[in-house]
């Protein structure tokens, strides 16, 4: 693969989005941005923004501080290591919350939840999810650790200090629906649309992210399967690579079934490999609409501009 970021696109990349976050910040009033510091590399990347942000913010005079999180639950030593690590080296505030006991008397209740779920499923004939259940409850477990991380840690720490959480998401996750819904998303995205395995490697370490997390396996710390390549199925750079090369020929992230029947080969990728990467692209669309809101016309009521009262 010949593509490759320029020195000079990297950092009018780095310029562009550390000046947009500061902008945004000064323009609606907002003094404190708030990062979890998982120890992965997306959140180092974010903090390395926000400390470029905040050091723009320093020369307008304006007051703006960047706050990690470091929320272990149930997750190794490193992670927790590396997410204070990067904290330090892009000067942010630190605040630690240990989120394993609340999650620990949360999960107590789930057996005898997923026991009415499983009753359910078989009084309505459920038999597809019954038999995804185990790979299920792997996820659902995940699930439940990244909404506690924004239940009880950046969206309410944003909240007590009067600012706003950061999107660690990057355009490779975002594109496989490899997120939370209200779990680990934010109100501001820097790297949104970054590719992982093609761009964002080389904004880290033009923005000096420790080697050490360059160098860790991309992982989640949820807990799921061996990693985050594990969980999509493919390295970020055969990731990137086919979706770049299936949206060229006209592939629809968010469109119908029908376009895995004319799917482009990719050299050097095994077809079930492009196929498994473009299924889960199709089959997260729903994560990327949004929640879908009908309108008044949809019911039927009248336009609002013509109710007489």
């Amino acid at each position: 693969m010949a593509y490759k970021l320029s020195k000079a696109q990297i950092k009018k990349v780095v310029a562009n989005g550390s000046k947009k976050l500061y902008d945004y910040c000064r323009d609606n009033n907002i003094h404190y941005v708030v990062t979890g510091s998982s120890g992965g590399l997306d959140s180092a990347v974010t903090l390395g923004f926000a400390a470029r942000a905040c050091q723009l913010a320093r020369k307008d005079g304006f007051a703006l501080t960047s706050v990690g999180l470091i929320m272990p639950c149930h997750s190794c030593a490193d992670a927790g290591n590396l997410g204070q690590k990067a904290i330090e080296k892009f000067g942010a505030q630190e605040i630690y919350i240990d989120l394993t006991s609340v999650c620990d008397f949360i999960t107590e209740e789930i057996p005898h939840l997923n026991a009415q779920i499983r009753k359910v499923l078989k009084t309505t004939k459920g038999q597809n999810s019954l038999n995804n259940w185990s790979w299920s409850e792997k996820i659902s477990s995940g699930n439940i650790k990244a909404r506690l991380r924004m239940m009880l840690g950046t969206y309410h720490v944003a909240r007590m200090l009067g600012g706003m959480v950061l999107s660690t998401d990057n355009l490779s996750e975002y594109m496989m629906g490899f997120w939370t819904i209200n779990g680990d998303v934010g109100d501001f995205g820097i790297i949104q649309h970054v590719f992982k395995g093609l761009e964002l490697y080389d904004v880290a370490r033009y923005l000096g992210v420790p080697k050490e997390i360059i160098a860790a396996k991309p992982d989640d710390g949820l807990g799921v399967a061996g990693g985050d390549e594990d969980q999509l199925g493919a390295a970020y750079p055969i990731l990137d690579q086919v979706m770049i090369r299936q949206i060229q020929a006209g592939f629809d992230l968010n469109g119908g079934w029908e376009q895995m029947k004319t799917l482009k080969n990719i050299k050097g990728v095994p077809e079930k490999v492009v196929k498994r990467l473009c299924e889960r692209a199709l089959g997260t669309a729903y994560k990327r609409r949004g929640t879908i809101t009908l309108n008044r016309e949809d019911l039927g009521l009248p336009p609002i501009k013509k109710i007489k009262l």
